[in-house]
């Protein structure tokens, strides 16, 4: 078995125990690894199989068709773009075959709310751009907690002091937290995201790529990349960071976080990380903890916990921030300048 069994799935029968054998030339998306799969003897390559087009091309058509373009504007804008014949049959097939949700309402939502719905804003944190999208319809729709829109819409509106992001980093601010971690695995998410992901080999792209699919083509999806911060006042140091992906579903705000490789992370870190997300989020939007979910995944898995339930067992400072969360709705600063109290 080689090194890539630990990184490469059959995609036939879900075995790591897979080996390379040879590779083969696409038009559009260049060399493609072949690999089979010792458990199940079939051929497989990574990525869109039995397509010549890239991962990104296939993204950026199904989006342009969720924000409001008609099946031929979308092909005509992608060949103009890419620079490749892209018929507007191919389009329709990728929105239908890519789609996690939205096109049920996506009539909805352009009658209600008009065409090209996202809305994005781009902040430089501690020397990092990051590129804040929301998306107006659902939002509006689903939001469900007044505190929330009036949260993610005022990002947009009056923006973040940079400032706030120079401490220290929810990824890195770990605390001694246990959690109850569920696992599910093949989900829609799963598949569709893993099909997108598996040719875009550097970390950066894929984030990019999972959010924007994400947010133009998943009912639940309202925002990506949204800025989150908080005050510890007992240790007197502030708490910030990036939500990958923010859902409303179930009744709940669902905090996704996109890992490539879900299952080998360091639960405990990760779970402090959005343990971190969840107190901001709670804090600055008035979303009552117990109303919050986390989760990370990547294309095989996905694993989630209620910040609510979680243990901490070092109570200073961060359990005074919990108890504070789930109290009455803080109103959010009119500047988005000022840290929790």
């Amino acid at each position: 078995m080689n090194s890539n069994s630990d990184t490469v799935i059959c995609r036939h029968c879900g075995s790591r125990n897979v080996t390379k054998k040879g590779s083969r030339t696409l038009s559009i998306a260049g060399k493609r690894q072949i690999y089979r799969c010792k458990a199940c003897s079939r051929k497989f390559s990574l990525g869109l199989s039995k397509k010549k087009f890239n991962a990104r091309l296939i993204v950026n058509a199904v989006c342009a068709y969720n924000n409001g373009y008609s099946y031929s504007e979308a092909s005509e804008m992608i060949a103009r773009k890419h620079k490749v014949a892209v018929g507007k049959s191919s389009v329709e097939r990728w929105a239908k075959e890519y789609g996690l949700g939205y096109l049920d309402i996506r009539d909805r939502i352009m009658s209600k709310y008009g065409s090209m719905p996202v809305v994005e804003r781009v902040f430089r944190h501690s020397g990092v751009a990051y590129g804040f999208k929301f998306h107006r319809g659902k939002l509006h729709e689903f939001g469900k907690f007044p505190g929330l829109k009036e949260f993610v819409a005022g990002i947009a509106k009056g923006g973040v002091d940079a400032r706030l992001f120079e401490g220290d980093r929810c990824s890195q601010a770990r605390e001694d937290i246990v959690a109850d971690v569920e696992s599910a695995e093949n989900t829609r998410l799963n598949k569709v995201a893993g099909e997108m992901l598996k040719i875009v080999k550097d970390n950066h792209q894929r984030h990019a790529l999972v959010e924007e699919l994400m947010l133009c083509c998943d009912r639940d999806t309202v925002a990506v990349e949204v800025p989150v911060w908080y005050w510890d006042k007992i240790v007197d140091r502030g708490v910030c960071g990036h939500i990958d992906v923010l859902q409303v579903k179930f009744g709940n705000v669902w905090i996704m976080d996109y890992k490539p490789d879900a299952e080998a992370e360091k639960f405990e870190k990760v779970v402090s990380q959005l343990h971190h997300y969840a107190l901001a989020l709670s804090f600055r939007a008035g979303v009552p903890l117990e109303s919050i979910r986390c989760a990370w995944f990547d294309a095989a898995k996905v694993f989630s916990f209620e910040p609510a339930k979680a243990r901490v067992k070092q109570k200073e400072g961060i359990l005074e921030a919990v108890e504070a969360a789930g109290v009455a709705p803080v109103p959010m600063p009119e500047n988005m300048g000022g840290v929790g109290a």
